[in-house]
């Protein structure tokens, strides 16, 4: 994406095309095939060092002319003829659509010269276009606009806020996220900076084709890939840029820059062949690219429709026998929780992903002993919404955690309008996964269905809390109806303004714009048959899932005239309770009646509708994993849901309880089928400190340092295992059982055992924990590293001196030994030091003398 400053070309575009200039365009000025002058080059080419809308379909402009004059068929959306193509909401002819489109950017550029944002939300013209459109025709000298970022999702990322977000209008973006500019910054420096942090926090996608495959290289596209610029280079490697690390996912590791003479597009200059090959890479596979911690970018495969590829590592282990005995992970009544608990680095949270399999599919876990693998069908889990994730802080409360109000600011209401501020009770993380767990599916078709290439709706079947005849009448009857529009007949409509005088002429008083005239135009018009529905309950449920069978019927019930607007759905499912939004997305649903939502996960609603997910019609076990348990204020956290957690007390037990929630008045009880896994640190906080009511509900397990783990790992002759015994026994007698240090710091030194590696996790993760642990008592932390026996200064880690202090005290006698302490940055590459930590050598004992 380029933000040039040079604004001499943005002073020519004004020149040729003023304001004024846009009152009287005509059709051939605003597009013409090959004309380097009309408004739409310029919008596209010539202005797109300040941002680019370059690609995808010329229909973003409203209408274009064709390069080809070959007939060609249009659709409900779309019309050609000869000279231009144009959306049919703007006319139904070419003539009618340039009007129509004009109006829209005359409205839109004066919209942005008076400062009036919002109106700008109302255009019909594409997104990017319009305002890109209200970029170059702002008022200069008081710019609300910034060049380059024309999509909602960098906005919504600066604003803190889901790629998901519908409801919040771009001009609210754009007014919050100006107040994120410093004073200092330029307007163009603010805009990159904005746009790079959205690139880097983004993983960047790359659908696969045959052509690439075959030829071994990963196309990429600069403009919205999270590298540095020094990255680009031309076609030779005389002219290549600044090479960046790079990682498969099966461990290869290589330095490459982008090969890109001009232009955004290019390619790695590496080549891939041998890695396609190692993972069966196949057209429609997506790369993904994403940098991590250490500044590495990580290539990792995303098959296509979310199937597993096994790695040459796994392929062994995919041969075992499945153990038929398993134990049934729905067994009512084996409710598990459990806590993990034991000193850092001992792999509690790692060990989350057994204990999550375990009871989610046994069987997977018997069959597979890959991490790689296991890690793989847990993030599986975890995206349909199974296991869920949490770490507890000082901070967290009840209102996260189960239930609290929030303020909704800029909310849209059903109706599309606008609406203030408004509180409403959101659900926590343990209410979400408890309805999760709680929901069943009660219809079904009993046959899967595939979703690939189907556009998907939300729709509202009557208001979740006083229309349920609607909901119920809908499934009866197959249907899907919509309120608006009393009782017109919509049958035949070919444009927004038909349905606009169809209403007016049942004595309906409405206008073009209205939000009514909209959900009509997508449910009448945008809706094909074969699309799917997905009907929501408020904003945070939905209850059931459709496939669109027929065009619009008008629906006659019985001289009512509400709801009399209807499509023929076949209802492939449907749950009771309705199941949470997070089974489907991550963002909650909007408000209003009909629209497309952007954030539907594809493969979480692959599985719901998947044929096993059928059978059984029970509901799925879920888990939670709370991680650092011990860090929260455990009785503040859960409150009166302490006792809803033991087993016993879980809904449909003898000994079943239920509360009233306190913010919703609900009522509420934990369903059997959730299982809690926590972890918990004993060296924040002692065993002894935790809330005795969640200890007696709880099973504790200990997971103490696993030496067998390090067995035969050795670093220049220095035996891990050996080296991390002995200092944990010396840290066991100055501290406990709870101080000791976890195997896992030095687990990454199977895979590379240098004496550079074992340097760097004493300096950066072994001597750190120890300062904590004694308070920046160096005198014992050089007892842990048997430093006191060592022969010689050369094998100390720590030295301690009193040179220097009479310089600063005089003769003042200071308090213990009136040492100081530094480190000595020599041993840690000193395999020796290590040898001697395990056991110093002892100085040679002085002959005897003979009596």
């Amino acid at each position: 994406m380029a933000f040039s400053t040079d604004e001499s070309t943005w002073d020519a575009f004004l020149a040729q095309w003023p304001l004024e200039r846009l009152r009287t365009m005509k059709l051939k000025e605003y597009t013409k095939a090959g004309d380097k002058a009309c408004f739409t080059y310029w919008m596209e080419v010539r202005l797109d060092q300040y941002g680019s809308i370059w690609g995808g379909s010329a229909f973003k402009f409203g209408i274009y002319s064709r390069n080809d004059h070959a007939p060609k068929p249009g659709d409900g959306s779309s019309a050609y003829d000869a000279d231009y193509g144009w959306y049919r909401r703007f006319g139904e002819t070419h003539d009618a659509a340039f009007e129509a489109v004009r109006r829209e950017v005359i409205m839109v550029a004066e919209a942005a010269r008076a400062g009036s944002l919002r109106e700008i939300d109302k255009s019909e013209l594409g997104p990017a276009y319009r305002w890109k459109i209200a970029f170059h025709y702002q008022d200069r000298t008081q710019p609300r606009l910034f060049p380059g970022v024309f999509l909602r999702k960098p906005l919504l990322h600066a604003c803190g806020l889901s790629d998901s977000d519908k409801a919040t209008p771009q001009s609210t973006l754009y007014e919050r996220a100006a107040s994120l500019r410093r004073e200092d910054e330029s307007l163009m420096a603010f805009s990159q900076r904005v746009w790079r942090d959205w690139v880097m926090a983004t993983p960047l996608r790359i659908p696969m084709r045959e052509g690439a495959i075959n030829n071994g290289y990963i196309p990429v596209n600069l403009a919205s890939a999270p590298f540095p610029d020094s990255i680009r280079g031309g076609n030779t490697a005389d002219e290549a840029g600044e090479p960046v690390k790079f990682r498969t996912d099966t461990g290869w590791e290589f330095e490459s820059d982008v090969r890109a003479p001009s232009g955004d597009s290019g390619r790695l200059r590496a080549r891939f062949g041998r890695y396609f090959q190692e993972r069966n890479v196949q057209p429609g596979d997506t790369i993904e690219i994403r940098p991590d911690d250490d500044g590495i970018y990580v290539i990792t495969l995303q098959p296509k429709g979310g199937s597993s590829i096994p790695l040459a590592s796994d392929t062994q282990s995919m041969t075992k026998p499945v153990v038929s005995n398993k134990p049934d992970s729905r067994d009512p009544s084996m409710p598990v929780n459990k806590i993990l608990f034991g000193p850092p680095g001992t792999g509690k949270t790692y060990r989350t992903v057994d204990e999550s399999l375990r009871i989610l599919d046994p069987a997977f876990l018997a069959t597979h002993d890959s991490r790689e693998a296991l890690k793989k069908r847990f993030d599986e889990l975890v995206d349909a919404g199974r296991i869920r994730f949490v770490t507890f802080h000082q901070s967290f409360s009840y209102e996260e955690f189960v239930e609290g109000i929030r303020a909704d600011a800029d909310g849209n209401d059903s109706d599309g309008t606008e609406g203030g501020i408004r509180y409403r009770v959101e659900p926590g993380v343990f209410k979400q996964i408890c309805e999760a767990a709680r929901s069943r599916t009660v219809a079904e078709t009993g046959s899967g269905i595939d979703i690939t290439g189907r556009r998907i709706w939300k729709i509202s079947l009557g208001d979740a809390n006083g229309d349920g005849q609607i909901y119920d009448e809908c499934m009866r009857k197959n249907l899907a109806l919509l309120g608006f529009g009393a009782g017109a007949d919509l049958s035949g409509v070919a444009s927004r303004k038909e349905i606009v005088e169809r209403l007016r002429a049942a004595g309906e008083h409405v206008e073009s714009s209205d939000y009514a005239v909209t959900a009509l135009d997508l449910f009448v018009r945008r809706v094909q048959v074969g699309d799917l529905v997905l009907v929501s309950q408020g904003n945070l449920r939905f209850r059931a899932i459709g496939e669109v069978t027929g065009n619009y019927m008008h629906v006659d019930r019985d001289g009512v005239d509400t709801f009399a607007q209807g499509r023929p759905v076949r209802w492939l499912r449907r749950y009771e309770p309705a199941r949470p939004y997070t089974d489907l997305m991550d963002s909650r649903f909007s408000q209003m009646t009909i629209y497309e939502p952007g954030s539907i996960k594809q493969e979480r609603l692959a599985a719901l509708l998947a044929p096993e997910e059928a059978e059984s019609g029970e509901p799925e076990a879920r888990v939670l994993i709370i991680d650092e348990i011990n860090r929260g204020n455990v009785s503040r956290i859960f409150g009166e849901l302490i006792s809803l957690i033991e087993p016993s007390k879980r809904e449909g037990c003898a000994e079943a309880l239920k509360v009233i929630l306190p913010y919703s008045r609900d009522e509420f009880s934990v369903p059997r089928n959730l299982h809690i896994i926590g972890t918990m640190n004993t060296a924040d906080r002692s065993l002894a400190g935790l809330d005795v009511a969640l200890r007696r509900r709880f099973e504790f397990i200990e997971m103490l340092p696993d030496i067998e783990a390090l067995r035969g790992i050795e670093v220049e002759g220095v035996p891990i295992d050996e080296l991390l015994s002995r200092m944990n026994r010396r840290i066991e007698v100055l501290l406990g059982r709870d101080y000791m240090l976890g195997h896992a710091y030095f687990m990454r030194l199977e895979k590379t055992p240098t004496i550079e590696l074992l340097a760097e996790i004493f300096r950066r993760q072994v001597l750190p924990l120890l300062q904590e642990y004694f308070f920046e008592d160096w005198q014992k932390i050089a007892w842990v590293l048997n430093d006191h026996q060592k022969k010689g200064e050369a094998l100390k880690f720590l030295r301690q001196s009193t040179a220097g202090t009479a310089e600063l005290f005089g003769e003042l006698e200071l308090p213990g030994e009136g040492k100081m302490w530094s480190i000595n940055s020599e041993a840690f590459a000193n395999p020796n030091a290590y040898l001697a930590t395990i056991t110093a050598p002892q100085p040679a004992k002085a002959p005897q003398a003979i009596a």
